[in-house]
């Protein structure tokens, strides 16, 4: 009986509690980190099921300083403060992932997002920064990010230059009153861009800008200051400009222009047209300015906006030793060298 009784005690001892662990090294850093998390100042956010870590924006500044996935799950409306000064969420830890799920983020002032940390993700809502004394913007990156699905309203230039491995913008809608300035190896992709001014100007080099439609309301479309950037198959429609400017600003070097194409109008001449006159010619600069050499212009093109009616100067270029063939002007001088040497592929024609 009693070895019974040893036996069912040593069966419920094993079946309870398992075997004895075994002791190992405690590293008496992590312990303390560990320690300190759980017992520091409470995080703005909870963790929901479905969600990750919802925020919690009502005492702005929120620092996302932990790596995981982050939500909102209700629109934000942040009127002009003085109190928040860089951002009302400030992205610092790798790895963060910060889905909106459709939500809006409205900031008066400040700058809705500020991004200082690498490998950040940002989609799916609506990031807006309207417009207190030119100090805030929608998004400010400086380590690159992913931001994709999103709508971004700024009423102030994004500057972008600054961020370190590029950043890439895709599939988003984006109204920028002043424009986007990119840095370095930038992907922008797939977007529509409403903008005044220089709507992308493209400040480094290694960028791709590509399958974007532009929607400026005055002054011009992309200017490409760099070297070896790759900008193919955007639309550029300024058939609804107020104030006139050039779609293409080719300033570097070895890039690559190809399969653009510019939509103009609505700039007319004074005067009605008389039968049997020339065709009408829409005002304004040219469509096409090539300050730069060696760079590669490849079957853009620039239609008529209606019969017969065409612009000043199609393609101007003004520095030597640049390729261009296959681009099609519907402009009175398409290809305007004036005195310069270009490497002419062929294919280059008037409509």
């Amino acid at each position: 009986m009693d070895v019974l009784r040893v036996f069912l005690a040593a069966v419920a001892c094993l079946g309870f509690a398992g075997p004895v662990a075994q002791a190992q090294d405690v590293d008496p850093e992590a312990v303390a980190t560990e320690m300190a998390r759980a017992t520091g100042p409470a995080k703005p956010w909870k963790h929901v099921r479905g969600f990750g870590r919802v925020l919690d924006l009502r005492n702005p500044p929120v620092v996302i300083d932990q790596p995981g996935l982050y939500a909102i799950d209700r629109n934000w409306r942040f009127p002009g403060s003085d109190n928040v000064l860089s951002g009302l969420i400030q992205i610092t830890a790798n790895e963060v992932t910060l889905d909106l799920h459709g939500f809006a983020i409205l900031a008066d002032y400040p700058t809705a997002l500020v991004i200082t940390a690498a490998s950040a993700e940002v989609r799916n809502g609506v990031l807006s920064a309207c417009c207190t004394d030119g100090r805030s913007v929608a998004v400010d990156v400086k380590n690159g990010a992913s931001l994709h699905h999103l709508s971004i309203f700024s009423y102030e230039r994004m500057n972008l230059e600054d961020s370190e491995g590029g950043v890439a913008i895709t599939d988003s809608l984006m109204s920028v009153r002043s424009g986007v300035r990119f840095g370095d190896l930038a992907i922008v992709d797939r977007n529509t861009i409403h903008c005044s001014f220089a709507c992308a100007t493209l400040v480094g080099d290694g960028n791709q800008l590509t399958n974007n439609r532009f929607h400026p309301f005055s002054g011009g479309g992309i200017d490409i200051e760099g070297n070896r950037n790759l900008v193919g198959n955007n639309v550029i429609d300024l058939t609804n400009i107020m104030f006139d400017g050039e779609a293409f600003k080719v300033e570097g070097d070895f890039n690559v222009v190809r399969g653009n194409t510019v939509l103009f109008g609505g700039f007319e001449e004074p005067g009605v047209p008389v039968p049997g006159s020339p065709p009408p010619i829409v005002a304004g600069p040219s469509l096409w300015v090539i300050s730069g050499t060696a760079n590669t212009l490849d079957g853009n093109i620039a239609p008529p906006p209606g019969p017969g009616r065409q612009r000043r100067i199609g393609m101007e270029f003004t520095a030597d030793g640049n390729f261009y063939g296959n681009n099609r002007m519907a402009a009175q001088t398409p290809f305007a060298l004036g005195g310069t040497v270009q490497i002419d592929w062929g294919g280059n024609v008037g409509y």
